[in-house]
């Protein structure tokens, strides 16, 4: 039978979770993969039970995300909550394929100067006003020119680039590829800054199909892949 992910890019701070229910409803995967490590998921599940010690710029950023969510009537993090309730609804696994987020963070801070540590707190604390259409500008940025808006990561941030995105991308594949061991059909969800990574890696095996929805997709409610330009 043959193998296939269908990759969806999300946005952590927008109101789509009916459409993810949706895309859930409509391919029928075998299996829900998350951009979530294990205790990530239990919290969302269980935002009331007690969390352990947190690095300070985990929670500035946790922060910020917070704020910009508010922005859009939305809490952070209902649309992987609404993917793991609608697979639990339908009776479908879950998957938590990435990297547990304090250690990624732990690592991130250990690799940096003091100076750019400096630079990440003062950009974090003054993201927390940033607007909602400065989110809507730098989402559009990147939707038009990916490569262009990670090469201009790299060259002032090559740290947050090589940790947060590259580091995380192969994590994620690794454990896409032993899922297809068992599965084959998932629709992984995952931020839209990790979907080109993961297409450029998953789509070097030509024996698995990868089908991707954009979250500008999600967002106009139009479940196309961008790949193939078929309807899912």
């Amino acid at each position: 039978m043959e193998k296939r992910i269908v990759l969806v890019g999300i946005g952590h701070v927008f109101d789509i979770s009916h459409q993810i229910e949706n895309v859930i409803n409509i391919i029928s995967p075998d299996v829900v993969a998350l951009e979530l490590d294990k205790n990530r998921l239990s919290f969302l599940l269980s935002p009331t039970a007690k969390k352990g010690k947190t690095p300070l710029y985990y929670k500035i950023l946790a922060k910020v995300q917070e704020r910009l969510a508010k922005k859009y009537g939305v809490s952070t993090g209902s649309e992987m909550l609404a993917a793991a309730r609608k697979a639990r609804d339908n009776n479908l696994g879950i998957l938590c394929i990435d990297k547990d987020a304090r250690c990624v963070f732990d690592t991130l801070w250990k690799s940096i100067p003091l100076k750019r540590k400096l630079l990440l707190l003062l950009g974090g604390i003054s993201s927390i006003f940033v607007s909602k259409k400065r989110v809507e500008n730098e989402l559009q940025s990147f939707e038009e020119e990916p490569i262009s808006y990670f090469e201009q990561i790299e060259k002032h941030f090559p740290e947050f680039k090589n940790i947060i995105i590259d580091d995380r991308n192969k994590f994620m594949y690794n454990n896409l590829l032993k899922s297809l061991d068992v599965y084959n059909k998932i629709v992984a969800f995952v931020g839209e800054g990790h979907v080109p990574g993961l297409q450029h890696l998953l789509e070097n095996h030509l024996e698995i199909s990868v089908d991707i929805i954009h979250l500008k997709d999600l967002r106009e409610n139009a479940l196309m892949t961008s790949s193939k330009n078929n309807p899912i």
